[in-house]
């Protein structure tokens, strides 16, 4: 589960593989967002942008543009489940783990929505690398500064 930054959505993902986004004020779904193949992980609104990104065991990271509610981009975790993710709290970079023993890394780059076309990401995402671990268990939380 996570709320936007104002408070007035919420958004679920289970075992069913579905997104919900609630509005908390009239206490309804407002949508279903499908197209991860496994179950949910992980979800982390962007403030910049309506954008919310999504991570399952399926091992892909997914964004959706909120406005049009369609996945824009999926980034992959090679072949390992995406158990935790974490965006930094100024919206530059996103940390994925698993359960292996490294931690991948993607900048994101927000687009000048003013300047965009209709068909232009909101965020770009370029894959940075990863991060060694001591351990090899499974990430079960991250939480980026």
């Amino acid at each position: 589960l996570t709320y936007d930054s104002s408070g007035t959505r919420l958004c679920s993902g289970s075992l069913d593989t579905n997104i919900v986004v609630w509005d908390v004020v009239g206490q309804c779904g407002l949508y279903r967002l499908k197209g991860h193949k496994g179950p949910i992980t992980d979800l982390s609104f962007l403030r910049c942008t309506n954008v919310l990104v999504s991570s399952s065991k399926d091992t892909y990271i997914k964004l959706w543009d909120l406005d049009t509610q369609h996945c824009f981009d999926t980034l992959t975790n090679g072949r390992d489940e995406v158990w935790s993710m974490s965006v930094f709290s100024d919206e530059t970079r996103l940390v994925a783990g698993s359960n292996t023993a490294e931690l991948r890394v993607w900048s994101l780059e927000h687009r000048d929505l003013g300047k965009r076309r209709q068909d232009d990401k909101v965020v770009v995402c370029t894959l940075l690398g990863a991060l060694p671990r001591r351990t090899k268990g499974r990430v079960n939380s991250l939480h980026a500064i």
